[in-house]
C-alpha cells in the first residue's frame, strides 16, 4: 500500500509550512512518473494543530486500558459471526488490540484499536492522526483520502482492482480505530464503525 509513506510526507510538509512565514494554502506532490499525486491542505492542518495538541496533552494524563478492557470493546457478534483471533498487546507505551470476523471463505473484517492514553499512546495519536489530515492521493491501483466521519476526520483507502478497503478514525475520545475489509466495501465498513461502542 502506498498510502503510509504519503502520510509521513504530509506530516513533514506540515512541519515545514509552520516554519515558513507565508505558507501556501495547499501543496501538491507528483511522483516522478506522474502516476501518483498527493495534495496537502497546509492551512487546514495548521488550524487544527493547536486543538490536536490540547487533545494530546489530555490523552497523556489518562491511564491506558488493560488488555481485557480493550478486548471488551469488540462486539461479541458482527454481521452474524463471532470474533476470532482476538489479540491484545502493549508496544511503545500504548495498548493495542485486534479482532477478526470471518464472514465467509472470502470475506472478513479486521478491527484494530490503539488506546491513545498515556504518554506513549498520545505520541501515536499525534504522529498518526495528524498525518491523516487533508490527504488526497490516487493512482491507477488505489485511492486514499481524508473524509469527515462521526464528527471528526477519518482516513479512507480502497484498492480499485480488488474489493479491499480500510477506514481509520479517532473515536471514544481516546482510541485510534482501523477497520480493514476483504471483499467488503467502504460503506459497509462505515456502517460497522458506527455500531462500535467505544464509550
Amino acid at each position: 500500500m502506498k498510502s503510509i509513506p504519503a502520510l509521513f510526507i504530509a506530516s513533514s510538509l506540515f512541519i515545514a509550512s509552520c516554519n515558513n512565514n507565508k505558507p501556501k494554502d495547499s501543496i501538491t506532490i507528483t511522483s516522478e512518473d506522474g502516476s501518483e499525486k498527493v495534495t496537502v491542505d497546509t492551512k487546514q492542518m495548521q488550524n487544527t494543530a493547536e486543538e490536536m495538541e490540547k487533545i494530546k496533552e489530555e490523552l497523556g494524563k489518562l491511564t491506558p486500558y488493560t488488555a481485557d478492557e480493550l478486548k471488551a470493546i469488540f462486539p461479541a457478534e458482527l454481521m452474524g459471526t463471532t470474533a476470532t483471533d482476538i489479540e491484545a498487546a502493549s508496544a511503545m507505551g500504548a495498548s493495542t488490540a485486534e479482532a477478526k470476523y470471518k464472514l465467509n471463505d472470502s470475506t472478513d473484517i479486521k478491527i484494530s484499536i490503539i488506546d491513545c492514553a498515556g504518554p506513549g499512546g498520545a505520541g501515536i495519536y499525534s504522529m498518526q492522526y495528524l498525518g491523516m489530515m487533508n490527504i488526497q492521493e490516487e493512482d491507477e491501483d488505489e485511492y486514499t483520502k481524508t473524509i469527515d466521519f462521526n464528527g471528526g476526520k477519518a482516513f479512507e483507502n480502497c484498492r480499485k482492482d480488488k474489493n479491499e478497503c480500510t477506514l481509520t478514525y479517532f473515536g471514544g475520545g481516546r482510541f485510534l480505530i482501523s477497520l480493514e475489509g476483504e471483499n467488503v466495501g467502504i460503506n459497509t465498513l462505515k456502517d460497522v464503525a458506527k455500531t462500535l461502542k467505544t464509550k
